[in-house]
């Protein structure tokens, strides 16, 4: 008999013990589960998380393209100063087979300054495709001038909407308005009748710009936020052809926001070496509140002379290329003076920092 009560003893327990862990393994499961709260909750620091996150994020992501816009105007100097080497001088800011007296009115189809810099921006084969005998809109030289040059273009602005490259870097007319000036008027690094070698630039190379940024346009039927296209209107009376006044400037603007035509396609090709595409000028400050400005209402193609400015997606200014190589950041809030003295070769002033 006490055998069998052991026995029974013995069963019990581990019967007992059997329902014992059944029961906490189903307490352990359902502690491990989360609540409908838990994951809002979670949910919640998640989201919270990501909005704290996103503006570092993308303001990482802009420093990285503000540093390659940098270090392609580093390269466009770079190659500026080995076609000096090679060839004695600076490329004009237009140029080619249609640069002469016969043909003057067809120069809105010379080539630019960047198209002769491709032998020295790893671009040989593309620049010996290119026919200089015959103006850049023609064949082969049309379909070639679509082609798209990652050292032209700024990662920070959007490409240009198109079959075109688009461009964002511009080589310097300094405070001249460029495209009718006379050889009195070449007082930029790149000008349109006077090519400048450096001993050419008495103000010393680390005091004159020679490229800066841009932006490209919308190509558009209708206008866009005012800085991305250029309009036809008269220059005001009276207004200098280098160092054209803050009044004028000013007046200028006025007149240009509300001109009636307007051109989209500013800055869609490197091979023209047109204003509205390959050329600016320090005329107006950077980041000018008004759109580009030439004096033609019906010229599309940007031959005439004009208000260029210097333009970048970047806060607060933009990155110009020196002719000593060096490129910097400018302020738009730049001395109207001194960022007009800081394009010009050989004014005789100093600048100082800028």
């Amino acid at each position: 008999m006490r055998q069998i009560r052991v026995d029974h003893s013995l069963s019990t327990f581990k019967s007992k013990g059997k329902s014992y862990m059944k029961h906490r393994n189903l307490l352990q499961r359902r502690t491990r589960a989360f609540t409908l709260i838990e994951l809002l909750v979670v949910i919640a620091i998640i989201a919270i998380l990501v909005a704290l996150l996103l503006p570092a994020v993308q303001q990482a992501r802009e420093a990285a393209r503000r540093s390659q816009c940098k270090s392609n105007l580093k390269q466009f100097g770079i190659a500026m100063h080995n076609y000096h080497d090679v060839h004695g001088m600076l490329p004009l800011g237009n140029f080619g087979s249609v640069h002469d007296s016969s043909s003057g009115a067809n120069a809105w189809r010379g080539f630019s300054a960047h198209a002769m810099l491709l032998p020295f921006m790893d671009q040989t084969p593309l620049y010996e495709s290119m026919d200089l005998n015959v103006r850049y809109d023609m064949a082969p030289n049309t379909a070639l001038s679509n082609t798209k040059i990652a050292g032209f273009l700024c990662p920070s602005d959007l490409a240009f909407p198109g079959a075109d490259s688009g461009n964002n870097y511009v080589v310097s007319a300094g405070p001249a308005r460029f495209w009718t000036e006379s050889y009195a008027d070449s007082v930029g690094v790149f000008n349109y009748r006077e090519p400048v070698r450096f001993r050419d630039i008495t103000d010393g190379t680390s005091n004159a710009i020679a490229a800066s940024e841009s932006l490209t346009g919308a190509n558009a039927t209708t206008p866009d936020n005012g800085r991305k296209e250029a309009r036809g209107v008269s220059f005001p009376g009276g207004s200098a052809r280098v160092f054209m006044s803050k009044t004028h400037v000013d007046a200028y603007a006025t007149s240009c926001t509300g001109a009636g035509t307007f051109h989209t396609h500013v800055r869609r090709e490197w091979m023209n070496g047109t204003g509205g595409q390959t050329v600016f000028n320090t005329t107006a400050p950077p980041n000018w509140d008004a759109p580009d400005c030439h004096e033609c209402t019906g010229c599309g193609w940007y031959d005439t002379d004009g208000v260029w400015a210097a333009r970048s997606m970047h806060t607060g200014g933009v990155h110009v290329l020196l002719a000593d190589g060096a490129v910097k950041f400018v302020n738009d809030s730049i001395d109207f003076d001194l960022w007009q003295r800081a394009g010009h070769t050989q004014d005789g002033n100093e600048l100082g920092d800028f």
